[in-house]
């Protein structure tokens, strides 16, 4: 089997041969801005209301034209009822904005901190080079957890509309779980760990005592140690978006997930690891969260109230509604079984190569898209990051 670096070499050369049409291509792959549009041949997919007809619609047309469960384009606009979430003005007082409302909306004044040196000149990553990588991540992840052998789901009520808050699923998302085999590992003990750690409601300064620095600390050298992490870091050095160094590779990882920033009043109140894998309550929703693990370990201990699915995907992806305690989260998503390394790896690498939008490739045979967000700039803090 080739290196990954030979594999790297070849890719580059496709790379370069095919630069000048990358752009392009990107720009016509999603319908950010596009909903409604006329046909244009030249698109590579499409945005209007008989794309479904033809089966040439954008991997995000759902999401964007049907559901509109994105601000993407859509800050300030008029209230329209037959709308999922809304971008406007009132949203925050009326607790029905889509869940992207703050990256794209709501600017917020941040309190830069030190860090590595960034390498100056990055080479380009190609959409090839994204999808070869994730299959070598989705592949390599041992610490997978497998559907239907270590876990099995109780989908229940399908959720058409996520403006509804009706639970009509009486039992748990997750009907079993072998905790013994899936959650002996460390990278997932020195997960869970981290979770009690934050406060939910934004607007509360998160002061990280050192017992607390010490288990962030813990869960990055356990996924050091993982082939995952290895992968992800020889790819990224080659490229020249991360420091060379392990040791500064591990500080940059640090600070992007566990670099405290501020969601609300000033106050250093979140950090990306918070928010994504633990979540968090802002103006009477919740915010975040996109974690199989965290889901599980909640809706087990009665903190989470499962109400039903929105989508199931391949290669496996799940969107669901849910209670946190008196508060809903409309629509989340997370991986299935996924390894802490593996989520981590996988929003770094989007985080790192195709920041503050849609990071497309391939993996498993299946067309993936995670969204991530920034926040400061050249991608400080990671603001949020999903499929």
């Amino acid at each position: 089997m080739a290196s990954l670096r030979e594999t790297v070499v070849v890719l580059l050369i496709f790379t370069t041969l095919s630069g000048c049409t990358e752009g392009a291509r990107r720009a016509t792959t999603s319908c950010v801005g596009r909903c409604g549009e006329q046909y244009n041949n030249a698109n590579r997919c499409h945005c209007n209301d008989v794309c479904g007809q033809y089966g040439n619609c954008c991997s995000d047309y759902q999401a964007i034209c049907v559901l509109q469960v994105s601000c993407a384009s859509r800050c300030g606009e008029t209230y329209d009822s037959s709308n999922t979430c809304h971008c406007n003005d009132r949203c925050q007082e009326f607790s029905n904005c889509c869940d992207d409302y703050n990256a794209f909306c709501v600017p917020t004044t941040v309190t830069p901190t030190t860090l590595p040196p960034v390498p100056s000149s990055p080479l380009p990553v190609s959409s090839a080079e994204l999808s070869s990588l994730a299959d070598d991540l989705w592949y390599g992840d041992v610490n997978f957890a497998r559907e239907g052998v270590d876990f099995t789901l109780s989908l229940q009520s399908y959720v058409s509309n996520t403006a509804m808050h009706t639970d009509y699923s009486s039992s748990r998302l997750f009907s079993y779980m072998n905790e013994n085999g899936v959650f002996s590992s460390p990278t997932y003990s020195t997960f869970a760990a981290i979770f009690n750690n934050y406060i939910a409601q934004t607007g509360n300064t998160e002061h990280v005592p050192s017992a607390e620095s010490a288990e962030n600390e813990a869960f990055l050298s356990e996924i050091m140690k993982t082939q995952v992490m290895a992968k992800l870091h020889d790819f990224l050095r080659w490229k020249g978006i991360v420091p060379y160094n392990e040791a500064d590779f591990k500080a940059r990882l640090n600070e992007i997930w566990f670099g405290r920033y501020s969601r609300q009043d000033g106050k250093l109140d979140t950090s990306g690891f918070e928010h994504v894998f633990v979540g968090e309550v802002k103006n009477g929703v919740v915010s975040g969260m996109h974690s199989w693990v965290r889901f599980y370990m909640a809706e087990k201990s009665g903190d989470f109230d499962y109400s039903g699915y929105v989508y199931k995907n391949q290669p496996g992806t799940i969107g669901v509604q849910f209670r946190w305690g008196s508060v809903w989260k409309n629509l989340g998503g997370f991986f299935l079984g996924t390894s802490p390394e593996f989520d981590v790896a996988i929003y770094t690498l989007c985080f790192l190569t195709r920041p503050n939008g849609p990071c497309q490739f391939t993996m498993a045979g299946s067309q993936m898209r995670i969204i991530t967000y920034s926040w400061l700039d050249r991608g400080r803090y990671l603001a949020t990051a999903y499929p």
